[in-house]
């Protein structure tokens, strides 16, 4: 019986009726160079790319300000596209379909994602082209340490600029090159994937998009894969809209009963941000800094404009107690209540929404805290007149706090352009009926002295406090430590600086308790967290009349997070007049001010400096293990780079290189060969050992002893009677052919252990090694040789001689020569 011209004849489809039909098939008309599809493929191909490539990128656009990154985007994919395009019809190479992508990068990449460094935002120069090229590499580190929102200087803008660059290329050649075109919507996932690792953990509408995109894809892929066979597609469609549909339902459900609060994981959570607050000194440890000359009334730290007299301007927001300081939380690790310090996104309403409307200059103050007021809604730094863009870039802010720090510091002659909404100031009644907010978890204190605990249990039972809602604890708090209390900065006496637990202690033991706002407002807060108030403790100025703000102005407070009101400030510290006039009230008692500290309590300095350094009590205690993490670290380092330079990564690629010459031979008996060949290399990397020279059939007794399950011998007497049969086996003989060895090879798998099938991928067994270097050493050897034979023969040696010999001649031949 003759074969078929046109390959095996399709199986019948059923109708809708039950009958069988056949499928008709329309024969593929394509035209012109290359292996492009027809035209209208093509379009068809390009205008779903750009919209899945869009829809899949989308997450990014969480992370960065402004649509710029949506451009770089587009950019991308069409570049990625034009370039596959090109390659298909020209039929180029994968190193020449490299160069030019890696042309067009550099070509396009200054306009779009460097626009500040090219030449008026378009034209490459020198600067843009390096900013290019390093930012390959430090593009997504800065992506995911930077705080987000993203802005559109610097190299971030090459993130989706190569994302959707790589992912149209890709995806464009695996249409057009591929025999596995469906690949393509695997290239799109994994641009979802990377685009929503670099993400944000907010995103809108994720499932909507990741629903569109697998329907279209799904669609677009099955319909392009059968576009010849004319079948009922509205059925096709409906069906795969309802899979999607049950199968985006089934997820959603899982991901809510996995996590309620259908929080995202990216990467950036996982990245240590570049601004910590724990690298930094404690705010409330300079306190007493401030109070000293020249900065108590010699310096003006900065000028307010816009702001009442009175209005408190915070510094810093503080949360988490160590034992040694009060300390401003948001780094890594810090509770969820804490907040985390991202970059500052202006409110676009900020001027309509804003109630208080000032300007902060700077003047001699330094450090990272920036003044802010109430909610800050919007930050602009000025310079000569001028918006500072760099500035604006470094502003991070707390929002859970409302702390607002700049990386780096203030510097000399900024202003900051505030617009934020002034604190609501309930009256002490409405206080009073107010219940603390339970939804507030803050980080518990590492240490409460026992001395705070007994006096305020003391002065609760002297005022006959039986307790209440939190906002009246809050009160009695505040009031017992201003009633009972004396003020003292400590500069004309000897009252101790600082906050650790021993100073609160000494503060709680005496009859007569004397410091001023940063003990007051330290201790309030650590025997409120004990008590159950959610409350913090705030360092910052209370603006003086004329707008100078200098060191005598400093002032610490707490705030306590009352139901419908808010954090409500409330300050526990004495009046500045009100002073102990004497060391002593009681003469049986002999308080001192400098006391033995507790064992399991740290020492701590006398008073903080601009170069103190204090973190949160933790990171002293993790010396070892930093070590440790940090030899780790190397090491891993290390064997990644050894992993990639490892000669197995050779073995593979060979390995792969020899599979596909010999499934591609043009020659069918050769193609037929080189499959029964692939079968007993594999099994030679398995460990089975056949005896040299032995015929096909002979081997296969020796495979089929370890794999009995496997037809191997059945395929060694196909394979001969189709080489020294009559006749030459024709093309499709050898495809079948390699479709058994491919489903022996899969029975032989399965009945490996997945260790020895690891170590078959990497084994020298099937490997001629030993005879490529014989051929390496014989072409070196015959190179040597025919290099000698030139140098004895007619090398420069021999030319140099002669040249000599004939200028000797010349030289005689002349009259008068001797």
């Amino acid at each position: 019986m003759s074969r078929p011209a046109s390959g095996p004849v399709p199986p019948p489809v059923r109708s809708a009726s039950g009958g069988a039909r056949p499928v008709e098939i329309v024969p593929d008309r394509r035209r012109g160079r290359g292996s492009l599809p027809p035209w209208w493929l093509v379009l068809v191909d390009v205008a779903l790319l750009l919209v899945l490539g869009i829809l899949c990128a989308w997450p990014l656009g969480e992370a960065y300000t402004g649509r710029r990154w949506l451009l770089a985007v587009v950019v991308g994919l069409a570049l990625g596209i034009a370039v596959a395009w090109l390659a298909a019809r020209w039929r180029w190479g994968p190193w020449s379909t490299a160069l030019a992508a890696a042309a067009a990068y550099l070509l396009v990449g200054s306009a779009v994602a460097v626009p500040t460094r090219a030449r008026g935002g378009y034209v490459p120069t020198a600067d843009s082209l390096r900013d290019l090229v390093v930012g390959l590499v430090h593009a997504w580190r800065e992506a995911l340490t930077l705080p987000v929102p993203l802005g559109e200087n610097g190299v971030v803008l090459i993130v989706p600029l190569v994302t959707g660059l790589l992912g149209g290329l890709v995806a464009a050649l695996l249409l057009w090159r591929s025999r596995w075109p469906g690949l393509a919507g695997l290239v799109l996932g994994l641009v979802l994937v990377l685009a929503s690792a670099f993400g944000d953990v907010a995103a809108q509408a994720a499932l909507t998009r990741g629903l569109v995109v697998a329907v279209v894809g799904v669609v677009w892929l099955r319909w392009r894969s059968l576009r010849h066979v004319r079948a009922r597609w509205g059925r096709r469609v409906l069906a795969t809209l309802v899979v999607v549909g049950v199968a985006g339902g089934a997820a959603t459900g899982l991901g809510a009963l996995a996590d309620p609060d259908a929080n995202r994981v990216v990467l950036r959570d996982h990245v240590d941000p570049p601004f910590d607050p724990r690298d930094y000194p404690s705010p409330l440890a300079k306190f007493r800094a401030y109070k000293k000359e020249p900065i108590r009334t010699g310096t003006t730290l900065f000028t307010v404009d816009g702001l009442d007299s009175g209005t408190l301007v915070r510094f810093a927001v503080m949360d988490t107690y160590d034992g040694i300081v009060w300390n401003v939380s948001g780094g890594p690790g810090s509770a969820h209540d804490s907040g985390t310090f991202r970059r500052l996104r202006n409110d676009p309403d900020a001027n309509a929404r804003a109630t208080v409307h000032g300007r902060i200059t700077i003047n001699d103050y330094t450090g990272v805290w920036v003044p802010s007021v109430g909610e800050t809604l919007s930050m602009t730094p000025v310079r000569d007149g001028r918006t500072d863009g760099e500035a604006a870039g470094e502003l991070v802010i707390n929002r859970e706090t409302g702390t607002v720090a700049q990386i780096g510091g203030v510097e000399r002659g900024t202003t900051f352009e505030v617009e934020a909404i002034a604190p609501l100031d309930p009256v002490e009644e409405e206080i009073s009926a107010l219940d603390a907010d339970g939804s507030v978890s803050l980080p518990p204190p590492a240490i409460v002295p026992e001395e705070l605990v007994e006096r305020v249990q003391r002065w609760r039972t002297e005022d006959g406090f039986s307790g209440g809602p939190g906002g009246l604890l809050a009160q009695f708090l505040r009031d017992s430590f201003r009633e009972h209390g004396f003020y003292s900065d400590g500069i004309d006496d000897d009252v101790p600086a600082g906050h650790g637990a021993s100073r609160l202690a000494v503060l709680a033991k005496t009859a007569t308790p004397v410091g001023n706002a940063e003990q007051y407002a330290a201790a309030m807060a650590l025997i409120g967290q004990r008590l159950g108030l959610p409350i913090r403790v705030v360092i910052g100025f209370k603006v003086p009349p004329g707008g100078e703000v200098r060191g005598e102005n400093v002032t610490a407070w707490t705030e306590v997070k009352l139901k419908d009101a808010g954090w409500v400030p409330f300050d526990p510290t004495p009046p500045e007049d009100q002073k102990l006039r004497r060391p002593n009230d009681d003469p049986n008692e002999d308080p001192q001010p400098q006391v033995l500290q507790p064992p399991r309590v740290p020492g701590e300095p006398k008073e903080a400096t601009d170069n103190l350094q204090q973190g949160d009590g933790q990171r002293k205690d993790l010396d070892v293990l930093a070590v440790l993490g940090t030899i780790l670290g190397i090491l891993l380092d290390v064997a990644k780079v050894v992993l990639l330079l490892s000669p197995l990564w050779g073995v593979l690629l060979f390995k792969l290189l020899r599979r596909r010459r010999r499934r591609r031979a043009g020659d069918a008996t050769l193609r037929l060969t080189g499959a029964w060949h692939e079968l007993a290399d594999r099994v030679r990397d398995l460990g089975v050992r056949t005896t040299p020279g032995s015929t096909r059939r002979e081997s296969a007794y020796a495979v089929a002893e370890r794999y009995d399950a496997v037809p191997v011998v059945t395929l060694a007497h196909t394979a001969d009677r189709h080489v020294y049969g009559e006749g030459e086996p024709s093309l499709e003989e050898a495809r079948a052919y390699w479709a058994d060895i491919d489903t022996a090879l899969k029975r032989i798998r399965r009945a490996t252990p997945w260790w020895r099938r690891l170590l078959a991928r990497f084994s020298l067994a099937s490997v001629p090694w030993r005879a490529g270097l014989a051929r390496v050493r014989s072409a070196l050897a015959g190179r040597v040789r025919r290099l000698g034979r030139w140098l004895l023969g007619r090398g420069p040696v021999v030319r140099l001689r002669a040249l000599t010999r004939r200028k000797l001649t010349s030289r005689r031949r002349r009259p008068g020569a001797n």
